[in-house]
């Protein structure tokens, strides 16, 4: 008996030995809870730098586009009369779309706003933060750490369709490009325009930024209605802002007879947008395209939905369009924002424009009504036309003789003593088969000019000092 238990106690003293062999061996694998705590301490990241981190991604990595339900499509149109509000064509005009670039024009509106009630000036120099220099293309080219004058913030919005411009003007009127959306909003609902909500100053995706083509042409009319004197401004093809041009992506405006404004827009969600307005046999109509395969096919569309317009509005006779006064709050008129010796001064008009005399040059026709607003003659005279070698200050270069005239008025009431000689006047000159009214004060010496001009500009007139050459005047050749 004795052997048999001597071997089973060395079988389970061999036993004991592996098992405590084999609890060595799994001790260092499996650590103890505070071990197991200090490792998880060590690996976990603390909170705030999680969150940067998380932020980090989502700048690098932004969340796909997510739709807005409430959004059906991006097709829509409308055409209406502008004097009546008569609606001429249309479908879908009341559907939920996304404006894209046409959501400048109410930036624009609050900036007209701003200016007349002496909120801005002209001149006013806005600070471009970081935000505006991180604003995605198109863009108008700020300075790093600089500055832009409203002047050309506003030009920039109305012909390359810049968006760091837009958050310029927004950061300047609003605070922050959040509460400027808030109050472009609000101003919408003032404006009857109940479907639309903006969440930006310049259009760039927003799934909650909404309107229908119904609320643009609201906001079409109301820009003329509220800021006649302004509305010029959209008629501009290019711009020049530190050596560059800024030309206009609204290609209607040189190859539609009558065509004098307004924006187009696009991003992908929406298509390519164009709300537009025009004028033919004295009657005005304001056109809004939404949802445009390519801005080719969008333009094609705009010209046949106008052209039927235009042919209903005679069939039923509606009244002629009235231009709007200018208001009592105005503070500048349209030449402020554009002097228009870029755009109207290098050029001839077509000879079959011109008049001929025996012996004598031809001539720009000139239009009495707006001549002799310095000089004592109130109809035009012979010595207000400019003669080759003299010189003009230009005031401005308008489709509209109204804007023109106005333009001259401002220039003469602020005219520096030493120019007060000068003769005025407005000359019609063609360009690409439309009409540029061309307010000067002209006949004036270089001095004169300069140091006027000079003088203007320090009143926010802004101008240009041209001196009359073959290339600058129809009577020169």
């Amino acid at each position: 008996m004795t052997f048999p238990l001597k071997r089973i106690a060395v079988s389970l003293s061999r036993l004991a030995v592996a098992f405590l062999f084999a609890g060595a061996i799994v001790a260092p694998i499996a650590p103890s809870d505070a071990d197991a705590r200090s490792a998880s301490t060590k690996r976990a990241v603390p909170p705030s730098k999680a969150r940067t981190i998380a932020k980090k991604k989502m700048i690098h990595n932004p969340s796909p586009w997510v739709p807005n339900p409430a959004v059906s499509g991006k097709a829509a149109y409308l055409i209406v009369d502008a004097t009546s509000g008569r609606e001429l064509v249309s479908d879908q005009a009341d559907e939920l779309r996304y404006p894209a670039s046409l959501t400048k024009l109410m930036t624009i509106y609050l900036t007209f706003s701003a200016l007349d009630s002496g909120r801005l000036s002209l001149g006013d120099k806005l600070p471009v933060s970081s935000n505006a220099l991180n604003a995605p293309p198109t863009k108008m080219g700020l300075p790093p750490g600089g500055s832009v004058i409203v002047r050309d913030a506003t030009m920039a919005l109305v012909t390359r369709s810049a968006n760091d411009a837009a958050v310029v003007l927004a950061e300047a009127l609003g605070g922050d490009e959040a509460n400027f959306a808030r109050l472009m909003t609000q101003r919408a609902r003032q404006l009857g325009m109940n479907s639309t909500v903006f969440r930006n100053a310049s259009g760039l995706p927003h799934r909650e930024q909404v309107t229908t083509a119904r609320d643009m042409t609201r906001l079409a009319s109301a820009l003329m209605r509220d800021y006649p004197h302004y509305y010029a401004v959209f008629s501009v093809q290019s711009y020049t802002y530190r050596g560059r041009r800024l030309n206009t992506h609204n290609r209607m405006l040189g190859s539609y007879d009558g065509a004098d404004g307004l924006k187009t827009g696009y991003i992908s969600a929406s298509g390519f947008n164009l709300l537009m307005s025009a004028v033919r046999d004295n009657r005005r109509l304001i056109g809004v395209v939404m949802g445009g395969e390519s801005a080719g096919r969008r333009d094609r569309q705009m010209a046949d939905l106008m052209d039927r317009g235009f042919a209903m509005a005679q069939s039923m006779q509606l009244s002629g369009w009235t231009a709007q006064r200018k208001p009592p709050s105005a503070r500048y008129t349209a030449a402020q924002f554009d002097p228009g010796s870029s755009f109207a001064e290098a050029y001839r008009p077509p000879a079959a424009t011109a008049k001929t005399n025996a012996g004598a040059t031809q001539q720009a026709t000139v239009n009495p009504k707006y001549a002799g607003f310095v000089a004592p003659a109130p109809a035009m005279s012979a010595s207000a036309a400019p003669t080759l070698g003299s010189w003009v200050i230009q005031v401005g270069s308008f489709s509209e003789a109204q804007a023109a005239q106005l333009a001259l008025e401002r220039a003469a009431a602020s005219l520096p003593t030493q120019a007060k000689s000068a003769a005025a006047m407005v000359d019609e000159v063609q360009l690409a088969s439309r009409t540029f009214h061309r307010a000067r004060l002209t006949n004036l010496s270089q001095e004169q000019a300069i140091d006027g001009c000079k003088q203007l500009e320090k009143k926010k007139i802004y101008c240009a000092a041209l001196q009359i050459t073959a290339w600058n005047t129809p009577s020169a050749r």
